[in-house]
């Protein structure tokens, strides 16, 4: 059975990051390698994850400086050793099958990357926002072209799912050339690099995977101009084009984008940032009618 690395970003996450541990191992899928990276915690995170290491000899730990979620993957990508890397975030779970329906998928197709959708869960109502039912279950294997065009406006998050680094099972070489960026959204600048790299990739239109939402998630916190960044859209656009990719899809991502950067960098008084992206936006109004 080939190992896989699961790795978890953690910073002052005391509250939720043994329900996350716990539910890594209680996986069916057991040939797991359990990296837990606290990055600079203030709080009784680190003390949380040594008294887990205690418990399962698959959990290794590592302390340091706060850096940031980016610089923390990469850690966590440095120590692993196994065949296939998982990621999950620390205040989120997963259903006890999801590591191993990513796995079977994965190898039955001969793919690179394996992918499943999620359900969330809002910790202040307490509640579930459920989007997909067994009669939406499907499997499909898309190449790189066929997912860059497929990814947008799609029902049940699948824009989300395009971007966000868990949710996913990813052969561990895809990572050799891959960093993720110190900036806000880093996944945003890096999991559809790792989909070029890919030959096939497999989705499976189910949730296995609970994403939390509460009052410190990036995208309750998070001013809009680092949440939905253009500068990621421009640099996926650059390359995409310079591929030969059709690339109208990303075009109309980054009008989408700009919009909502421009409007947030004036509020926070970044005027710099605000007439760039205003004279950007000027001259796709002039040149693309």
């Amino acid at each position: 059975m080939e190992k896989i690395s699961v790795i978890i970003p953690a910073y002052n996450c005391e509250k939720y990051l043994e329900q996350c541990v716990r539910s890594v191992l209680a996986q069916i899928y057991q040939n797991l390698e359990i990296i837990i990276v606290n990055d600079g915690s203030t709080d009784t995170t680190g003390k949380i994850m040594e008294q887990l290491a205690q418990e399962d000899k698959r959990i290794k730990t590592l302390h340091k400086e706060n850096t940031g979620v980016g610089e923390t993957r990469n850690v966590g990508l440095s120590l692993a050793t196994g065949d296939y890397i998982c990621f999950i975030d620390s205040d989120d779970w997963m259903d006890p099958n999801h590591i191993d329906d990513l796995y079977q998928v994965l190898t039955k197709t001969d793919s690179d990357i394996a992918i499943t959708n999620f359900s969330q869960y809002n910790d202040e109502k307490g509640s579930y926002n459920i989007h997909l039912s067994a009669e939406d279950y499907y499997e499909k294997v898309y190449t790189p072209e066929e997912w860059f065009a497929f990814q947008y406006g799609q029902p049940h998050f699948l824009s989300s799912c395009f971007v966000v680094p868990w949710g996913k099972l990813y052969k561990r070489e895809l990572f050799e050339d891959v960093l993720y960026p110190n900036k806000h959204a880093d996944d945003d600048y890096t999991t559809w690099k790792l989909y070029l790299l890919s030959e096939r990739i497999v989705y499976i239109n189910a949730a296995s995977y609970v994403y939390r939402i509460n009052s410190s998630s990036m995208t309750q916190v998070g001013n809009q101009a680092h949440i939905f960044s253009a500068e990621a859209v421009e640099e996926r656009l650059s390359l995409l084009t310079l591929l030969g990719f059709d690339v109208s899809r990303e075009i109309e991502a980054f009008k989408w984008r700009s919009g909502v950067n421009e409007k947030a960098m004036l509020e926070q008084g970044d005027i710099a940032g605000y007439k760039d992206m205003k004279l950007k936006r000027k001259l796709m109004q002039k040149y693309r009618k």
